[in-house]
């Protein structure tokens, strides 16, 4: 506890050298948030645990739920980033959170209105910089959840691109090229396991 209060107390260095000292929350991009996110929200990855059709039900279990109309659930999170999957209806999944909202609620947690979405898997949601959506398979009936760069994310880059190639027009071809491939290759490294071939032909014809 000590630890954590050093650095809640530990003030922002300025870009002019000078620090800052802090009052309440933690600064945008600190250390220490992930890190607070993930002990705050253990509560919710306990909850969802425990749930009936959670991800302690076996395969059995869920699939009876189904026959009677009861929905089945996952979650995934990544520190404050997080997803609940809901095999099931709209109603259960604005059901389920509510719920979400009454575990979070103790902890001093609120879900953002604006980031919070209710959404069919065939309509899709960004996670993490991905597109995730499920799709028919082009010249088959059958249905597949694809993975690809959220359009976000490849904006994000393409300012990057532009950025760096607007300041440094006066350097050599070669040094240029050393800058952009270190945020592209880093970039397209993150991307590879997805369905991200389109997107990189694309961000290659407009690097």
């Amino acid at each position: 506890m000590s630890l954590v209060k050093a650095f809640l107390k530990s003030g922002i260095l300025s870009q002019d050298g000078q620090t800052q000292e802090t009052y309440t929350g933690t600064p945008q991009g600190g250390i220490l948030s992930p890190l607070l996110a993930n002990v705050a929200l253990s509560v919710l990855d306990e909850h969802v645990a425990g749930m009936a059709g959670g991800p302690k039900s076996d395969q059995r279990e869920r699939a009876k739920r189904r026959r009677h109309g009861l929905a089945n659930y996952r979650l995934i999170r990544y520190a404050d980033d997080f997803l609940v999957l809901v095999s099931g209806n709209r109603e259960q999944a604005e059901a389920v959170r509510a719920e979400v909202a009454s575990v979070l609620a103790p902890m001093g947690l609120t879900l953002s209105a604006e980031k919070t979405l209710i959404t069919h898997i065939d309509d899709g949601f960004d996670f993490l910089g991905w597109r995730i959506q499920r799709h028919i398979k082009r010249g088959t009936d059958k249905r597949y959840v694809y993975t690809y760069p959220a359009r976000k994310a490849l904006d994000a880059v393409k300012a990057k691109v532009k950025k760096i190639c607007r300041k440094s027009k006066n350097l050599p071809l070669t040094v240029l090229l050393h800058q952009l491939n270190s945020v592209l290759r880093g970039w397209c490294a993150y991307f590879r396991p997805g369905v991200s071939k389109a997107t990189f032909q694309y961000l290659g014809h407009f690097t």
